[in-house]
């Protein structure tokens, strides 16, 4: 018999991926909770609308996890339709067979959780690992009762992509935010007002 293997899910608009991204998905793999770790830039969020193209948000994710042991999947971005967390389960599930999904997730987007594309069904092909994030606590009057999900601490660094940006606006520095290939990539493609 096969073991089962566990996939963690960690989808985002990466609209830029930062270093809070990356001491997240550093610190996960530590904990050894997930035998594979599968890494999601959004193709086209429902929710959200992205300042640059999802092909250089797909680029600027392997340059700042390239030497991480985890997947990056194009699933969404090769997606036409709206990136559905579900859809995106689902697909996964399709590929890589009957093994235990958990989709990683931020304090403050479980919060909102309510709001996502079929959340009923997708709270029935995974669980929820919540990544407490600071100044987001976690509020359980806004999350429905069939959503299962466990919390863990694990220092999240306070970067935002909203600051992020604004710094790249305003043309400070962001080294402390951002791996330096992905300002390296920014700055010569002029993303998000750098120059």
């Amino acid at each position: 018999m096969t073991a089962i293997k566990r996939f963690g899910i960690f989808g985002g608009t990466f609209d830029p991926i930062h270093l809070g991204h990356v001491h997240l998905l550093k610190k996960l793999l530590a904990t050894k909770l997930f035998d594979e770790v599968v890494v999601v830039p959004a193709g086209n969020p429902w929710q959200k609308q992205p300042r640059v193209s999802a092909q250089d948000r797909l680029e600027m994710t392997r340059l700042a996890l390239n030497e991480l042991p985890i997947q990056i999947s194009e699933i969404e971005i090769n997606r036409d339709t709206p990136s559905f967390a579900l859809e995106t389960v689902l697909e996964l599930k399709n590929t890589n067979g009957a093994n235990r999904y958990t989709w990683i997730i931020g304090s403050d987007a479980l919060n909102n959780i309510s709001t996502w594309h079929e959340i009923e069904h997708l709270a029935q092909e995974v669980d929820f690992l919540v990544i407490n994030r600071p100044n987001a606590k976690t509020d359980a009057s806004n999350i429905p009762s069939f959503v299962n999900f466990t919390e863990i601490e694990i220092d999240a660094l306070d970067i935002s992509a909203t600051q992020v940006r604004t710094a790249l606006a305003n043309h400070d520095d962001v080294s402390g935010l951002i791996p330096d290939t992905v300002a390296r990539f920014i700055q010569s493609k002029g993303l998000y007002g750098a120059a």
